[in-house]
């Protein structure tokens, strides 16, 4: 990365997009220590990733793409339970987190399901349990919804969209629209920092979105074209509800 100068503050949910090879997973690589800088430096909290991982990766979770690679034992509170083993958390402790954990990506009663049985966005979701029972207080999402069809997208984005406030979050994505209730987006493309900008202002500006190969969402994109707010309307749905109201408001005011 070259010249990449941020700071995310306690709270925040912070959008990541850009091209393939713009940066995104160099990133989240910096931020939980698998690369060094070259150059400058990176601080979580004030721990230097390459030279403090542990310290740092109980501060910072990341939550990736594919759910498989995180499932790792024969029942879904055993997997939720795998990080707090090895940290060697008390037994008791460990359960009410767990309990917890599993609650909160709504999987209560799946504690003894085998993860090979589940969908993908159920997977996805019992990682995420499994971040959430170590109790970091950052999360970073490395594209968590790449593999996952319509259904376990609007699963995990749900549940994500609970952690809102209470984690500080940094989600990586090619989607623009998971990014929408973002309070800032950043934009990196070869390595640079093109962008950081509301999501209103990603998604009103033509010219940083074609610089950085990046496309409007089709409902967005509409209602762009019809004058409409686009970060208010996510679902085909609510553009023709939107449509409808403007069009019986205009007719009133004849």
């Amino acid at each position: 990365m070259d010249g990449v100068s941020l700071e995310v503050r306690v709270g925040e949910y912070i959008g990541v997009v850009g091209p393939n090879g713009g940066g995104k997973s160099t990133l989240v690589r910096l931020l939980n220590g698998l690369l060094r800088a070259d150059s400058g430096r990176v601080r979580v909290m004030g721990f230097d990733p390459s030279a403090q991982p542990f310290e740092v990766r109980g501060k910072l979770g990341v939550l990736f793409q594919n759910p498989e690679n995180g499932l790792v034992a024969p029942f879904v509170e055993d997997d939720v339970a795998f990080g707090l083993e090895n940290l060697g958390v008390e037994r008791t402790e460990m359960r009410r987190r767990v309990a917890e954990a599993i609650s909160t990506v709504g999987l209560s009663g799946y504690e003894r399901r085998e993860p090979h049985t589940l969908s993908g966005g159920e997977k996805q979701r019992v990682a995420l349990a499994g971040l959430l029972a170590v109790e970091p207080e950052i999360l970073v999402l490395d594209e968590p919804t790449s593999m996952l069809d319509a259904s376990g997208r609007r699963e995990v984005l749900e549940h994500l969209g609970v952690l809102r406030g209470e984690k500080t979050i940094l989600h990586v994505t090619h989607h623009l629209e998971e990014l929408l209730d973002a309070d800032r987006i950043l934009v990196l493309n070869g390595g640079r920092l093109a962008a950081d900008v509301t999501p209103e202002r990603l998604l009103s500006d033509t010219e940083l979105l074609r610089e950085n190969r990046m496309i409007l969402p089709t409902v967005p994109r509409l209602a762009f074209a019809l004058g409409l707010l686009p970060t208010k309307l996510r679902t085909p749905e609510e553009l023709a509800r939107a449509v409808r109201e403007r069009a019986a408001n205009e007719a009133r005011a004849r």
